[in-house]
């Protein structure tokens, strides 16, 4: 049986994940199938052979074998059953790849001892989640929205990169989402759960976010859990965040580590803000993140650490930039980190910084360049 983490006491222990939910988790998740979504792949008798995606080479050493369910790579001696392959490929821990695989079977993790009605909960919520986020996005590209795909525009970001971050745009209206959900199905409650709505003084469920740019939050194995929204008048909160949830704690996610934990560099660029990613990733550095509208945590930390020897930071040189510098440095040298820091001149970063930056970085991405001072902090 398989070691499963769980929280008990305040401390954690060590209990097994049932093997015969393993054998079913394999089971359903077919390796020849789950392969081939990755790997172009050929019939060579009873098995399956392609180029290795885990080294460069020219002729195929990659090897399937779906009568018992593992792979094998002969040129660079890589191998095991499914799940490692979505460790390897997807760049996860043990845990998240059988999450991710047991997201795609339509299995529930047997985790937590949490009781079906929880797990059922918990599945409710990243339901509501996916399809606020579809909704959003859809009223950006609506007429509703110009005032949203305005301020992107304005911004700098392009179509494909909106897209890609599938942003969005929650309208004034306090109930077009929550009728939205309701006409799919969703009860009040369940949307209230999901923090993307309130129950007003009347009692009724109101939208959470009303006239705002929204950033969706996705978590390592592509669900929305959470959303970041930005008003776009002087209106208070300038910004305003999913609160935690079932599905989402801000003190352990990282926006953008979906896309950023794939890139292969080892190196991570902690940037300030929602914005200051995309316009990071638009420049070609698809190694940004950024901490969720909080101070950097011990949690976020050692979860860069999972992805990165190294970490720039590129925050703002203003006082409230140097401070979280400051701040950020030794924790994530605690996590055994490389740490550096992007000396800004100026003070304030914008989006015509990156341009010129990305354009002396290419085609290395660790030797980029702009009008500051790379240096290795001495904090």
């Amino acid at each position: 049986m398989e070691p499963l983490l769980t929280e008990e006491n305040g401390g954690i222990a060590i209990m097994p994940l049932p093997e015969a939910f393993l054998q079913e988790l394999k089971m359903r998740s077919d390796i020849s199938d789950v392969v081939s979504s990755y790997v172009g792949l050929r019939r060579s008798g009873r098995n399956l052979v392609g180029l290795c995606p885990f080294h460069n080479e020219k002729t195929p050493s990659f090897n399937v074998y779906p009568e018992n369910g593992s792979f094998y790579c002969f040129g660079c001696g890589v191998g095991g059953d499914v799940i490692t392959f979505i460790r390897r490929i997807e760049n996860l821990d043990y845990m998240e790849a059988v999450r991710f695989l047991a997201q795609r079977a339509g299995l529930q993790v047997p985790e937590n001892r949490v009781d079906d009605g929880m797990a059922k909960l918990r599945a409710r919520v990243l339901e509501i989640n996916r399809e606020t986020a579809r909704f959003y996005h859809a009223m950006l590209m609506s007429e509703q929205g110009r005032p949203g795909l305005a301020y992107l525009q304005d911004r700098g970001l392009t179509q494909a990169t909106i897209r890609h971050f599938g942003l969005g745009y929650s309208p004034p209206s306090r109930y077009a989402l929550v009728d939205y959900l309701a006409q799919k199905g969703y009860q009040p409650s369940e949307m209230i759960q999901a923090n993307v709505a309130f129950k007003g003084r009347s009692g009724r469920a109101v939208d959470r976010f009303s006239g705002r740019v929204m950033y969706p939050i996705i978590d390592l194995r592509g669900n929305v859990i959470a959303f970041g929204g930005r008003v776009l008048t002087d209106a208070k909160p300038k910004y305003l965040n999913t609160s935690d949830t079932l599905v989402f704690r801000k003190s352990d996610a990282l926006f953008a580590l979906n896309f950023a934990k794939n890139q292969g560099s080892q190196q991570l660029i902690l940037a300030e803000g929602y914005m200051d990613v995309i316009a990071l990733h638009q420049a070609g550095f698809s190694n940004a993140v950024a901490t969720l509208g909080t101070a950097l945590t011990t949690d976020q930390a050692r979860l860069m650490s999972r992805y990165a020897k190294e970490v720039v930071i590129c925050y703002d040189a203003d006082e409230a930039g140097q401070k979280a510098t400051a701040r950020a440095i030794p924790m994530l040298r605690d996590a055994g980190l490389l740490v550096k820091v992007l000396n800004i001149v100026g003070g304030k970063i914008r989006m015509s910084t990156y341009v010129p930056m990305a354009n002396r970085a290419r085609p290395g991405l660790n030797s980029f360049w702009m009008p500051a001072e790379m240096m290795s902090s001495t904090a």
